[in-house]
């Protein structure tokens, strides 16, 4: 085969949740896409279970999260327990998370959550190519050559412009990129079950225990009938590293997960029981060339906080939009770096928080533990009263606090306002009307100009306005362009009206000099751009960072060859 011959422009090496988001994303941006996966049938166990309100607005964006809500259990915080008594915790009802529709945790099994993305990518056109392994990967000047074996040993190559690696922690991608992969291994193991779970608490709420040496886990999965559980594995102190390879027995479990409580509990009907030791790892690079490590193939770390899958979606859904622009609207190969520029501190802040939350619960022995647990009693009590831990803890855990640095990709323009999510950060949700909030705004995975005044056009102000816009929307095709606007006389069908004031508020166009501003805003639901007033040639000149207009630019490198 030529060099110059794709199959494909992108290759998703894995199907996993991260896997599967890449190529659902990357087929909506209208990219030639295929995804391959050695195993040969999805994952039926629960795995990662915790699907944050960032998550679900991402998924809300391209029409899934109804059918994510219809398979999970909405739990609205974290208790803890200590010593087998409640003192605390996490209360999403008191975050005050207007700014999101899911002021929650979703719990839903992986399998799900599989389930549902492999659904909409048949749906789009796409399935996934099953008992495929890539087992050789190379690259050069012009694309990617990749080997693949399928199930009966037989081998093909592929040829394509690029290569994701949603390939989990032993990434073929990464070591074929040659991405270094630090870290170690958390030295504590877990017992881990999907069953049944008989006891005296309810099966709706997300709870931890801590007694000492001992740290117990209950999620709710699927009510009374399927819960995960999970405890401290001390038979490594007692055996070294013979217990290692060991099956699980069930009631091995319930006697940890009893001794972690403080409770009877009875488990049956399991679905699933491992142990499991948790690592902490970083790829050095998340770009080398034309290849690109995301999800656990870039970070793995502990459990706690339930992040990872919810991180991994999320470098996705940053980097899909990204390689559509420069594929097929010819931006500079420079915005592929950006990727690594915004999600590696990103996976770094995230090992450095879950490792620190790791060992102050589950890392502690002797004194230690039981100075945690004292302590642990007198001021979580007081902390949980305050309404500043629950916004804070839930503006953390549920990932909208996550925030890019200014770059040739993130600006402000030559006047911004003074409030409002500023460039790099995550645009918010707000009511505008009685019909319509700004995610249904932005719904689609494309990019979004909006224009908000909050003083009132007449039709031939609005008129101008929306040519302006329409002249930006031509210039980058598939994006949306929408004016929010008082109206001083009438009706108008093109624009839209803004009954509720807060939007303005929210987006820091106010009732003085600042009166109007207008938005650019990613397909990942970021602010890429803002300026104070209507400056559509300042605009202009910062979406033609994208390419906009432009040939693909795997295009022109092969006309070129």
């Amino acid at each position: 085969m030529s060099k110059h011959v794709l199959d494909c422009e992108v290759l998703v090496v894995g199907a996993g949740p991260t896997g599967l988001i890449a190529a659902d994303l990357l087929k909506r941006s209208g990219v030639d896409v295929r995804i391959v996966e050695k195993r040969t049938e999805a994952t039926r166990e629960s795995r990662a279970f915790a699907v944050q309100a960032r998550t679900l607005e991402l998924m809300q964006s391209i029409g899934l999260s109804d059918e994510f809500l219809a398979c999970g259990v909405m739990t609205t915080g974290v208790d803890i327990h200590v010593q087998g008594k409640f003192c605390g915790g996490l209360n999403t009802d008191r975050a005050q998370a207007t700014d999101t529709p899911f002021p929650f945790i979703l719990m839903i099994a992986q399998s799900e959550t599989e389930r549902i993305l492999i659904e909409d990518l048949a749906a789009l056109g796409l399935n996934v190519e099953r008992g495929m392994e890539a087992t050789d990967i190379a690259q050069d000047a012009t694309g990617v050559s990749v080997t693949l074996r399928g199930e009966s040993g037989a081998t093909s190559t592929l040829r394509c412009a690029y290569v994701i690696g949603a390939d989990g922690s032993r990434s073929i991608v990464r070591k074929a990129a040659g991405i270094n992969f630090t870290g170690g291994t958390f030295a504590q193991s877990f017992l881990l079950a999907d069953c049944k779970v008989d006891w005296p608490l309810d099966h709706h709420r997300f709870r931890v225990f801590i007694n000492g040496r001992r740290i117990g886990l209950f999620l709710p999965l699927g009510g009374s009938n399927l819960s995960r559980v999970m405890a401290t594995d001390l038979s490594s102190d007692e055996d070294g590293d013979a217990s290692k390879g060991l099956a699980l027995d069930l009631s091995e479990l319930q006697d940890a997960f009893e001794k972690s409580i403080c409770l009877p509990a009875k488990l049956s009907s399991p679905i699933w029981v491992t142990r499991y030791r948790a690592h902490h790892r970083a790829a050095e690079q998340y770009r080398a060339g034309r290849m690109f490590v995301a999800g656990d193939a870039a970070h793995i770390h502990s459990p706690a906080g339930g992040q990872g899958m919810n991180t991994g979606l999320q470098d996705a859904a940053n980097l899909a939009w990204k390689l559509g622009a420069v594929l097929r609207h010819g931006a500079d190969d420079e915005l592929l770096d950006n990727y690594h520029d915004e999600r590696k501190p990103v996976g770094e802040l995230l090992l450095r928080t879950t490792g620190k939350l790791f060992a102050a619960s589950a890392g502690q022995a002797g004194w230690k533990a039981t100075m945690r647990d004292a302590m642990a009693k007198v001021f979580l009590p007081i902390a949980s009263r305050a309404a500043k831990f629950h916004r804070k803890g839930f503006f953390n855990v549920s990932e909208r606090n996550i925030s890019y640095e200014i770059s040739r990709y993130v600006g402000e323009g030559p006047r911004w306002p003074d409030k409002g999510p500023r460039a790099g950060e995550r645009a918010p949700n707000i009511r505008i009307n009685d019909d319509l909030d700004m995610f249904a705004l932005l719904k689609g995975y494309r990019f979004h100009l909006v224009a908000f005044s909050r003083q009132p056009l007449n039709a031939d102000e609005r008129a101008q306005i929306r040519n302006d816009l329409d002249s930006l929307k031509s210039q980058y095709p598939g994006a949306a362009a929408s004016l929010i606007t008082r109206l001083a006389f009438g009706r108008d069908d093109e624009c839209i009206f803004a009954s509720n004031p807060d939007v303005f508020d929210c987006y820091g166009v106010d009732e003085g000099e600042n009166r109007q501003a207008l938005y650019v805003i990613r397909p990942d639901n970021y602010v890429a751009w803002r300026v104070t007033g209507f400056d559509f040639g300042a605009c202009r000149q910062f979406l033609a960072e994208f390419g906009a207009g432009q040939k693909t630019r795997h295009t022109q490198q092969i006309a070129a060859e």
